[in-house]
């Protein structure tokens, strides 16, 4: 069921992404005074994090072993979202950035999950 949990939560922050965040992020950055090879290559990260927060949901809901570090991937981009809003704008900036709550929460679910099953399978006896 954890597993579940954290690949709808993968999938909610996948559309967050996708939905919101191309709208209040991608466009004005886009709209932005760059040059073209910045603006393109940013353009071109935007999408590839649209797809990695994709195919998270999907690992996460299959919860085969792939997913072990993708999960350990969403709590490597929430450490960054943390050092870079701290960076940036103090404690005040984590409010700036919050993505680490989803990377941090959606990541560290299914590493728990994955735990909890492990832990389960080993005392299981009943087979």
């Amino acid at each position: 069921m954890l597993f579940r949990i954290s690949a709808v939560l993968a999938a909610f922050t996948a559309v967050l992404h996708i939905f919101v965040g191309t709208f209040d992020t991608l466009i004005p950055m886009l709209e932005a005074d760059l040059p073209a090879p910045v603006s393109g290559t940013l353009h071109a990260c935007w999408h590839m994090v649209s797809l990695f927060l994709v195919v998270s949901a999907w690992a996460f809901w299959q919860g085969n072993a792939f997913a072990r570090p993708v999960a350990w991937l969403w709590l490597g981009s929430a450490a960054i979202f943390v050092a870079v809003g701290i960076g940036q704008g103090g404690l005040a900036g984590l409010l700036d950035l919050p993505q680490w709550t989803l990377l941090g929460a959606g990541g560290g679910l299914y590493l728990y999950a994955r735990r909890v099953r492990l832990r389960f399978a080993k005392t299981d006896h009943s087979a």
